[in-house]
């Protein structure tokens, strides 16, 4: 029988706190850019217009 071999779980219940929230209804800080920000983007600007960083390698400075 199939049924004997069958493992008992709990049902997932989600997160126990809320996402972080930014405020809605907030627009891109570059001048003439209209674009809606995400109420989840920390960000201050679209994608667009978010300054170019340059992520740190393992072990490496980039010059």
């Amino acid at each position: 029988m199939a049924n004997e071999r069958a493992i008992q779980g709990t049902p997932f219940k989600g997160a126990d706190r809320p996402s972080r929230s930014f405020g809605a209804g907030r627009v891109c800080r570059e001048p003439h850019c209209e674009t809606r920000l995400s109420m989840y983007n920390s960000g201050k600007y679209c994608y667009e217009h978010e300054p170019m960083s340059v992520p740190r390698t393992r072990g490496k400075k980039i010059a």
